[in-house]
């Protein structure tokens, strides 16, 4: 298959590594240094599943250079959905799928009213996997679990079929969604909560969650995404607050969510794709949201200094 790695960040870097090992023709976007250091060096993985270096590494900060292809790995911070969007059109082809690994549960609507909503897949991800230096990709979790679904609900089709083989081959555990919007909203309720209260006390979640009032806070963080989950109409697993809360509590020391490195590492936050959207979701079904307000009150800010002109 003809990939393009949109962009080569942790998730989509890994990704894409993996697949080019397999044999697929996997070109990576990318910017600055990282990119230099991949069009040099190619691109490394350390891995607790194993290392690996693809070299050389069809890399670029141009997508028309790279024209149309069949899958795109699209995996963006969430404020930066429709620019990236809007800067892969050229390659968009009549049968290219863009898989989006974005946390948050707006990507698939934001990046469909620009490419065509026929091109889009959800594939939500839980895997900790994030850029350690320019050109090398660190991949911490014994966990890299996906799952991929239509986002109309109609079905198994053959495209996620075949995504998922190929994910298979390269060692992910995957698996195929009837509805992707299920398990989008599934991983919403973890990471919603679990990255928005580590982000807000600036501590890692293992370390966190051994305050008993910090669990309780996190269970009923949960259990509000639940409940907007459900008065949008997702067919919600009806466990799902508790093994997303027993998920959180056996992550490992050390092991932080993408939000809070981006808080440690003074970049900007995706705090209006996962509070930030609980809160507006639930206020339109007249849902309280308490702790994803505070949540959001509490990094909304900080956000907004951090995307304010130099």
């Amino acid at each position: 298959m003809k990939i393009a790695v949109m962009a080569a960040g942790g998730l989509g870097g890994y990704y894409g590594a993996l697949l080019a090992k397999d044999g697929h023709d996997v070109t990576f976007i990318a910017r600055g240094a990282h990119l230099k250091a991949i069009r040099e060096n190619g691109l490394t993985i350390k891995s607790v599943h194993g290392d690996l270096v693809i070299k050389p590494a069809k890399a670029t900060y141009h997508p028309a250079e790279v024209g149309a292809v069949d899958w795109i790995l699209f995996g963006v911070k969430t404020y930066d959905t429709q620019a990236a969007a809007r800067a892969m059109q050229p390659m968009i082809g009549v049968q290219t799928a863009v898989m989006t690994f974005q946390n948050g549960v707006d990507a698939p609507d934001q990046i469909g009213a620009i490419v065509g909503k026929e091109h889009v897949l959800v594939a939500p991800t839980q895997v900790v996997s994030n850029i350690a230096a320019p050109g090398v990709i660190e991949q911490k979790s014994p966990f890299r679990m996906t799952t991929v679904g239509e986002i109309g609900g109609q079905g198994l089709s053959s495209r996620v079929e075949q995504i998922v083989a190929a994910f298979k081959r390269v060692g992910i555990e995957v698996s195929a969604a009837p509805d992707g919007r299920i398990p989008l909203w599934h991983k919403f309720v973890f990471i919603a909560s679990t990255a928005g209260l580590a982000s807000l006390a600036r501590t890692a979640p293992y370390d966190l969650f051994q305050l008993p009032e910090a669990r309780a806070t996190l269970r009923a963080a949960m259990q509000e995404v639940d409940a907007v989950g459900r008065a949008q109409g997702i067919a919600m697993d009806a466990d799902i607050v508790e093994r997303q809360y027993q998920f959180t509590l056996n992550l490992k020391p050390g092991n932080k969510p993408s939000m809070l490195l981006d808080v440690e590492q003074g970049k900007r936050l995706e705090i209006d794709a996962l509070s930030g959207a609980v809160v507006r979701l639930g206020a339109a079904k007249g849902i309280a949201t308490p702790v994803h307000q505070t949540i959001y009150v509490g990094l909304k800010m900080e956000d907004a200094r951090r995307a304010a002109p130099k």
